[in-house]
């Protein structure tokens, strides 16, 4: 069963978000998001879920710079 900084992780690259850009949305560092998204920060993993989860999926530069919502189960 994964962890949640596990599920944290996946649901980041899932949504094609870099550490930097949900950072910026939490207020901190990328190199403290990047603990958090470790298992280092454990009580701050369930702020970051949530802060994923409000951002929306980040698409590829090549599909014409369309945007699509949707939110991720975690």
């Amino acid at each position: 069963m994964p962890t949640k900084a596990q599920i944290l992780r996946e649901l980041r690259l899932d949504k094609r978000l870099t550490q930097q850009e949900v950072a910026e949305s939490m207020g901190i560092s990328q190199a403290s998001f990047s603990g958090i998204e470790h298992g280092y920060k454990p009580r701050a993993i369930d702020e970051a879920l949530r802060t994923i989860n409000r951002k929306r999926t980040r698409t590829d530069r090549t599909d014409g710079g369309s945007v699509k919502a949707g939110r991720l189960k975690g």
